[in-house]
């Protein structure tokens, strides 16, 4: 069940999303959540895998979709210098297309800087610590240098990741970025790691429960990528 219906209406040549920030924020585990919500309520939805995990993390998005039902197809990333094509044809028409990268790395001339390039949309996910906001500027810094030399560039919004409703990190967070400039979405991402929580999903069929954190994120990122 999920509460984006009807459908926020796509533009007929879809739109492409990336999910960037340091490996273990969620990035993974959001889109495997959103193709199942986009594509339940209506919204054809796909993703690409440029992933490679840590020692640290689970395995990618596209041995998750091998393993489970994510309601849409995960295709692998391809050589850097064919990414942008194929985001253009991974992309479904009046759908979405979800790309996971991997830990954030602002050298520029890596896979990083060929989605970005690609897509419509930057999300970085960031967990709310002062720490992980020094990241926030470094991805608006690359997204700066691809408008300098006249490449094309997405827009960036901020998602809130691990977040715990008892502590106050984000709300302060949030107020901080904002009044920095920076666009925050409304939705946060808990930290939830028992055993039926969003830190334990991997490998399982998400859940679509209406009114979730991921069933909101699910329409408020489909109004932000719509727009």
């Amino acid at each position: 069940m999920t509460t984006l219906t009807p459908p926020v209406v796509i533009p007929e040549q879809g739109r492409r999303i990336a999910f960037v920030g340091k490996g273990g924020t969620g990035k993974s585990t959001i889109i495997a959540h959103m193709l199942k919500h986009w594509n339940a309520a209506g919204i054809p939805a796909s993703a690409m895998d440029a992933d490679e995990p840590g020692d640290e993390e689970k395995g990618s998005l596209l041995e998750w979709s091998d393993e489970a039902d994510l309601g849409g197809p995960v295709y692998p990333a391809p050589n850097r210098s064919k990414v942008r094509d194929q985001l253009v044809k991974y992309t479904p028409e009046g759908g979405l297309l979800a790309v996971d990268t991997g830990a954030w790395n602002r050298k520029a001339g890596n896979m990083h800087f060929a989605v970005l390039s690609g897509v419509d949309l930057a999300v970085l996910t960031l967990p709310p610590t002062r720490m992980e906001m020094n990241r926030a500027g470094s991805v608006l810094a690359a997204i700066d240098h691809l408008e300098e030399v006249g490449a094309h560039f997405p827009r960036l919004v901020i998602c809130l990741t691990l977040t715990n409703a008892s502590a106050k990190a984000a709300d302060t967070t949030y107020r901080d970025l904002t009044g920095g400039g920076f666009t925050v979405l409304k939705t946060r991402i808990p930290r939830v790691d028992k055993e039926d929580g969003y830190g334990q999903s991997y490998g399982l069929e998400p859940q679509l429960v209406a009114g979730s954190p991921m069933d909101l994120l699910a329409v408020e990122l489909a109004k932000e990528a719509a727009a």
